[in-house]
C-alpha cells in the first residue's frame, strides 16, 4: 500500500521579507525610501513618529499626570456651597442612592481645587491635578453633587458646558483623552431628594435647575462612567499592502520633523486558519 503525504492547504508559510533603506540619513523634506524583497500577504508601516511607534501598538495605559478641566455657569438664587466636585476610587458603578452613600463608598470633596462660576458663563475651572487618585490603574468616578436648601431664597441653577479629563504623558507631554467631552464621560444621574430638582444630561452640557424660594430641600448627583486616569491610546501603523495586492518593491515616506526614528515594518501571512508575523526595524535620521 502506498502512502502519499502532502502539506495541508491550511498551512501558512513563514513571511519572507527584507527591507533595505536607500540611506539612514535624510534632509528634512526629502523622501525616505525603503526597498523590499519578498512578498508577504500584509505589510503595515510604523514611521516611528509620535502616534506611530510600533512599541506602543498595544499600549492602553501610560505613566502621566491626569488633569481635569471644565467650565461652569451659576445662575439665580442666593444659596452658597450648592455645587461640589467629588471623586471616588471605590464607587461600585451602581448608580443609586444606596451605592452613593454606602459605607464601602468613599467620596473626596475636591471642590477647592477648581474655580467655580460666580455668575459668569463658561468660567474655567483651571487645571485640576488628579495624580493622587491614580489608584494603580483602577477606575475612578467623578461627580458633581448639587444641593438646594429649603429657605426663603431661590435655589441655584448650575450648568457644566465643558468637561475633559486628560492623561498628560510623562514621556513626552502628549495628551491622551480619558474623557474627551461631556458626552464621552457617559454620565448618570442619582436622585437623592426632590425629584423636581435634578441634573439633566444632554450631548453638550449638564444642567440642574434650582427651585423657587420655599422649595423643598434638593440633592442630586451626576456621576461619570468608570475613568482610568492613566489611559493611553495605542499607536497605529499604516497598512501599505494586503493579500490581494501584487508584490510591493518599495515604500517612501516624508517625515515632518527632524529627529531620529525607528521605522518599523510589520509583515504577516494571515489566513482564517493561522497567522505568522515578522517585524523589521530600520533606523532613520532626519536632519534640519
Amino acid at each position: 500500500m502506498a502512502f502519499i503525504t502532502a502539506c495541508s492547504t491550511k498551512d501558512v508559510p513563514e513571511p519572507e521579507f527584507a527591507v533595505t533603506p536607500r540611506s539612514e540619513n535624510y534632509a528634512l523634506g526629502d523622501s525616505s525610501f525603503f526597498y523590499f524583497t519578498g512578498n508577504p500577504y500584509y505589510i503595515t508601516f510604523y514611521s516611528g513618529e509620535q502616534g506611530a511607534e510600533y512599541r506602543y501598538r498595544n499600549r492602553i495605559t501610560a505613566a502621566g499626570t491626569p488633569q481635569l478641566e471644565f467650565t461652569s455657569y451659576r445662575q439665580g438664587g442666593n444659596q452658597d456651597n450648592s455645587l461640589q466636585l467629588m471623586i471616588s476610587t471605590d464607587f461600585p458603578g451602581i448608580y443609586d442612592s444606596a451605592s452613593v452613600y454606602s459605607e464601602n463608598t468613599h467620596w473626596t470633596d475636591i471642590t477647592d481645587r477648581a474655580t467655580l462660576s460666580t455668575g459668569s458663563n463658561n468660567t474655567k475651572s483651571g487645571v485640576v491635578d488628579l495624580s493622587d487618585f491614580l489608584n494603580d490603574g483602577k477606575p475612578v468616578y467623578i461627580a458633581y453633587k448639587y444641593t438646594g436648601q429649603n429657605t426663603n431664597v431661590a435655589q441655584r441653577t448650575w450648568t457644566i458646558p465643558l468637561f475633559t479629563v486628560t492623561n498628560v504623558l510623562e514621556e513626552d507631554d502628549r495628551k491622551m483623552p480619558v474623557a474627551a467631552s461631556v458626552a464621552d464621560a457617559a454620565w448618570a444621574v442619582v436622585k437623592i431628594k426632590n425629584a423636581n430638582v435634578q441634573w439633566k444630561i444632554s450631548a453638550t452640557n449638564l444642567k440642574v435647575t434650582g427651585g423657587a424660594a420655599g422649595s423643598e430641600e434638593a440633592e442630586s448627583w451626576v456621576i461619570t462612567k468608570a475613568l482610568v486616569l492613566n489611559k493611553a491610546t495605542p499607536d497605529k501603523g499604516k497598512p501599505i499592502k494586503n493579500m490581494a495586492a501584487n508584490a510591493l518593491a518599495s515604500h517612501y515616506y516624508i517625515y515632518a520633523n527632524p529627529g531620529t526614528y525607528t521605522a518599523t515594518f510589520e509583515v504577516s501571512n494571515t489566513t482564517v486558519y493561522e497567522s505568522k508575523t515578522s517585524v523589521k526595524e530600520v533606523p532613520v535620521t532626519i536632519t534640519p
